[in-house]
């Protein structure tokens, strides 16, 4: 019974965390609104996305990945994918991105990113309290603080 105990708190209850913070977090990051298209350094266009989900890296839910054409202000373009921004409903429509990481357009404008990372703050505080909770007692007795002792009665 204590190796369950100690494999629902060190290996389930980290994972299920992870994918409910990612959860949290993705809700709100996920929004996006069209931007200036007039000064943006990119623009882009959804061709076509394909649903994902439910269990994912990226929490619980769906969410769609689009096929994207990127148009640069210098004339280029090119076809790629982005993952959790848009979806069907935005198929034809024109964003404003950039390219923050790993060549992956990014919206210029996220009006909940600061809800993002506050409501994944406050989940990650109250996180810490659950786990302390259900790791303490599946720990070895050797890392457990000992028990206080009453002082003898005189």
């Amino acid at each position: 019974m204590k190796a369950l105990h100690r494999i629902f708190a060190f290996l389930l209850v980290p994972f299920i965390g992870y994918l409910l913070g990612a959860t949290i977090f993705n809700f709100f990051w996920d929004k996006a609104e069209p931007g200036d298209l007039a000064k943006a350094d990119m623009i882009v266009v959804a061709q076509s996305c394909e649903r994902k989900g439910p269990v994912a890296w990226r929490g619980f839910g769906y969410y769609y990945k689009c096929k994207v054409q990127r148009r640069f202000a210098d004339g280029d373009t090119n076809t790629t994918t982005v993952t959790g921004w848009l979806d069907p409903s935005d198929i034809g429509k024109e964003y404003a991105a950039n390219t923050p990481r790993r060549s992956q357009p990014a919206p210029e404008e996220r009006p909940y990113d600061w809800a993002a990372g506050l409501c994944t703050f406050v989940f990650g505080i109250l996180y810490m309290f659950v786990i302390a909770k259900v790791a303490v007692p599946a720990m070895p007795k050797r890392y457990q603080l000992p028990e206080p002792q009453e002082p003898p009665a005189t």
